[in-house]
């Protein structure tokens, strides 16, 4: 994902100005990319997303003057986009309704931060279980959940990657294949080694890197800071 995108819908400018910064601190804290866009009633968002802009995360007031918030969601599904959305209202009683259109999560106004950043954890979660990446194997184009990768190797020129179930060999470079994993999942250790980072039990600059598969892969000494690093990003981050 090179930028997140974040979309605020509400009808008070006041509310859209204050949820901004409340946004901005905690996507700069997540240390992600991210734009944010600001809609004030349903007709900006339906505008938007049929010009081919839309959003990743959307947060929906479900009073939208005399419009409602769900209906506008239901329309977005109905569309087909693919938006995770966050409703947020003053009133609980329209939660049960709310449900009709699958949300990530449910914010009661008054909005923190901490709710944001709730919601916006949640939804990177989402995304990586429901990614898939395509290996050449074999000439043929076979799909492999992320989730299910535990480490990757470099062996005699090619990629072997290594899931939960079974191993996969394919000629794509190493750097064409960690461009294609998400980067704040995955991390390189070693010239020959790149792991899940939501895989890792424990790791040391003498012991190297133990997986929860009980696979130890060795940390190349220019790559351990960094590699350390990745991983209080990740912690931070899920």
């Amino acid at each position: 994902m090179s930028v997140y995108t974040v979309g605020i819908c509400d009808d008070s400018r006041e509310f859209n100005k204050s949820m901004t910064a409340l946004c901005e601190e905690v996507l700069t804290k997540l240390k992600l990319t991210y734009e944010i866009k600001n809609y004030f009633c349903e007709e900006d968002v339906i505008r938007d997303f049929a010009r081919g802009g839309g959003t990743d995360l959307l947060f929906l007031d479900i009073m939208l003057g005399r419009k409602n918030g769900i209906d506008l969601a239901k329309k977005l599904k109905e569309r087909g986009d693919e938006t995770a959305v966050v409703l947020m209202t003053v009133d609980s009683s329209f939660l049960l309704e709310g449900y009709s259109v699958q949300p990530i999560y449910f914010i009661m106004k008054p909005v923190s931060a901490e709710e944001i950043e709730r919601a916006i954890k949640i939804d990177m979660n989402r995304r990586i279980r429901s990614k898939s990446i395509y290996l050449k194997c074999d000439k043929k184009h076979v799909p492999i959940p992320v989730d299910s990768i535990t480490y990757v190797e470099v062996i005699d020129h090619a990629i072997t990657v290594h899931t939960r179930s079974q191993d996969y060999v394919t000629r794509m470079t190493f750097g064409e294949l960690l461009h294609d994993l998400p980067q704040s999942r995955f991390a390189r250790c070693h010239n020959s080694f790149a792991v899940n980072l939501a895989r890792v039990s424990h790791f040391s600059r003498s012991q190297g890197v133990t997986l929860d598969c009980r696979v130890t892969l060795p940390i190349g000494r220019k790559y351990f800071t960094k590699f350390r690093q990745n991983f209080v990003d990740f912690i931070d981050m899920y």
